[in-house]
Parts: structure tokens; C-alpha cells; sequence
């Protein structure tokens, strides 16, 4: 993959409308995703989270499970579906997923009235590490990353300065994941990250495995975006 740059930058929308909120598909032809929204008032800026699933595409899984998201957030939730099975990176195709996101997102800047200093990503496993790989990439578009059971840390410093923001970075891990050990992967990850400066918070899901825990989803958005209304 050449790049991991998302050649798209903030803007404020054409023509914000009021809605009642609701579910909105955006699509390129060769794949799609899910736009949660809340009710919008054209004069009020929105936080935008970007949900990535894990290998195997529950996309649909993470609709459900975000559904009351954007009215108890007044937040805008974004859930793209990979073009293949799981991301582009991670299979070593050219840029499909990138190409996707940066379709979506003009879109979504056209459309929403977006807070575009409150924009992260959190992902699942394989979303995980894609929302590590994406976020450290672009940090004049994302304030934060969040991951439950991130496998590995991988960016394209090509496009980053040093004066760039450095968002921050909320990683979960369960202490008995079978895929991704917790000592050998969650402990490494967040020693790479701190490396390279990075504000890193890991917490740690005694006896949790790689399938996420309740509490995550609730505590990272918490974490981001304060506590619900």
C-alpha cells in the first residue's frame, strides 16, 4: 500500500438541514456504510466517531449495538463495511478502504454540520488496529483513537509533522485473548506507542478474551465525549 493518507479535509457543509436523525447509507458501488445520526439542528456542530469492525464484517452487529448512540451522545456515528473481509491493510490490498473513507467523508462534510475537533475512530481487533494504522496516519482529522484488542501498531509517518496534534489513544485488552495474547501484544503495543510519545491509556479486562466486554463501548465513548446525557 502506497499510502495511508486520507486526502480529504474539513469543511464546513454545503447546505445543513434539520432532521429527525435516523440511519443513512452512504456507498461507493463497491462497498458501504452505515451514518447513525441524531436529530440535527443545522447551527450546532456534531462530534464524529468512526466504528471499525473486525475480521468477518459485523458491520450490521455494530448498527445494532450503536443504535442509541447518536441521541444519548449527540454525536454522528459512522460504521463503513470493508471492501473484503476485513481491511485493505491488513490483506495488502492497494486501497479500496481508503478510498472508501475518503468518499464517505466528503460526503459526510457536505451533509452534517460536523465538530471536525472532536472526530476519532475506535475499532474492533482487526478495526482496532486499522483505527491505530488510519488515526496515527491522520491526526489533523482524528483527536482520538479507541481499541478494543488492537493486534499490532503500523502508520504512515509520510504525511505527519512534527508539529501535528497527537491524538489520544484508549486501548482495552482482555488478559486471556486467544488470537491476540495480552503480555505478547496489548503490554507491546502500548510500549511502541509510548515510545513515540504518545498519551496512551491501556485497561485491562481481568479474565476478558477477544470478544469485547459490556463496558467497553460505554466507557470509551465516556472517555471521548463525556458522560451520556
Amino acid at each position: 500500500m502506497d499510502s495511508l493518507a486520507l486526502h480529504v479535509e474539513p469543511r464546513a457543509p454545503v447546505a445543513a438541514a434539520a432532521s429527525d436523525g435516523g440511519v443513512v447509507t452512504i456507498t461507493n458501488g463497491a462497498t458501504q456504510g452505515y451514518l447513525l445520526l441524531p436529530a440535527i439542528d443545522p447551527e450546532r456542530a456534531y462530534p464524529l466517531v468512526t466504528v471499525l469492525h473486525g475480521a468477518g464484517r459485523q458491520d450490521e452487529l455494530l448498527v445494532r449495538a450503536y443504535r442509541d448512540e447518536p441521541a444519548r451522545r449527540h454525536a454522528v456515528f459512522f460504521i463503513p463495511r470493508s471492501t473484503s473481509p476485513t481491511w485493505d491493510l491488513l490483506i495488502g490490498e492497494d486501497r479500496p478502504d481508503i478510498d472508501f473513507l475518503e468518499h464517505a467523508y466528503a460526503e459526510i462534510y457536505r451533509r452534517l454540520p460536523v465538530d471536525h475537533t472532536r472526530q476519532a475512530l475506535i475499532g474492533y481487533s482487526d478495526g482496532a488496529s486499522y483505527a491505530l494504522a488510519i488515526g496515527l496516519s491522520n491526526p489533523r482529522l482524528f483527536a482520538a483513537i479507541m481499541g478494543w484488542a488492537a493486534g499490532f501498531v503500523v502508520f504512515d509517518p509520510t504525511g505527519v509533522a512534527a508539529t501535528d496534534p497527537r491524538p489520544r489513544i484508549l486501548l482495552e485488552h482482555g488478559t486471556h485473548d486467544p488470537v491476540f495474547p495480552f503480555e505478547e501484544v496489548a503490554v507491546r503495543n502500548c510500549a511502541i506507542l509510548r515510545r513515540l510519545g504518545y498519551d496512551v491509556e491501556l485497561r485491562v479486562d481481568d479474565g476478558g478474551i477477544h470478544w469485547p466486554s459490556r463496558t467497553f463501548q460505554p466507557a470509551a465513548l465516556d472517555w471521548f465525549l463525556g458522560a451520556a446525557a
